[in-house]
């Protein structure tokens, strides 16, 4: 009895995981951006080009190696030489170095000078990452409008090159308050990256560029102009 109720157990399991995922991919492949609809005005928005990437810091345990975080020159070729939305040239992207000094678990972290406000209700967010085929994981670092952290895990770096990777924003994080606008939205406070025990070793390069965001932004659109601001 106990067994079939195992055997049962990893049969569910096995069919209801896949479908989590396939329904995350669905919500980013679903969204149409530019698409204004009776309450939603969807806008694919730069939250950072990286072209600060001098202004971006890095942290590591000391007993785990030593990182190094700089602007560097190049960018993915996908992404185009000047943004055609806001004119802002694609020069450098966010550099990152690390020397282990010794094998394990070990986690880094990279963020900016203060967290990036995303306008509007962010249903996505994407960045280009170059990877090196090291088994490291990518976590993204969020404020809900309260200002609580959230982590979202982004995936695995296990490929070679440029790539684009894309998450969905849980409907559980909170973005929104609805006796104001203001207090809307979510904001980036950074990555994390967890390395894998059997790959941290050596020196390990990787790169961040074209941070951006598909938000919903027709309460903002829509405010009036004569609206007061709060917050004094």
């Amino acid at each position: 009895m106990t067994r079939l109720v195992f055997i049962l157990t990893c049969a569910l399991t096995i069919l209801l995981f896949p479908a989590v995922l396939f329904a995350q991919e669905q919500d980013i492949e679903n969204l149409q951006i530019g698409v204004e609809t009776a309450g939603q005005l969807l806008a694919d928005i730069s939250v950072t080009h990286f072209e600060d990437a001098d202004t971006w810091s890095a942290n590591m345990p000391l007993d785990h190696g030593v990182i190094l975080s700089m602007k560097r020159k190049g960018r993915p070729i996908e992404v185009p030489e000047i943004d055609p939305k806001d004119g802002t040239a694609s020069e450098y992207v966010l550099g990152v170095k690390v020397a282990f000094t010794q094998r394990g678990y070990a986690r880094f972290t990279l963020y900016p000078m203060k967290p990036i406000k995303i306008p509007g209700i962010t249903k996505a967010v994407s960045v280009w990452v170059c990877g090196r085929s090291f088994k490291h994981r990518l976590f993204l670092h969020v404020l809900d409008y309260r200002g609580n952290p959230m982590v979202l895990d982004m995936g695995l770096l296990d490929f070679v090159g440029w790539k684009k990777l894309i998450i969905a924003i849980p409907s559980a994080i909170e973005q929104h308050n609805y006796h104001n606008t203001q207090w809307r939205g979510l904001s980036i406070s950074g990555f994390s990256i967890e390395t894998d025990p059997e790959e941290s070793y050596g020196t390990y390069y990787v790169y961040l560029d074209e941070l951006r965001a598909i938000a919903d932004i027709y309460s903002e659109e829509n405010r009036d102009e004569d609206d007061m601001e709060d917050g004094w």
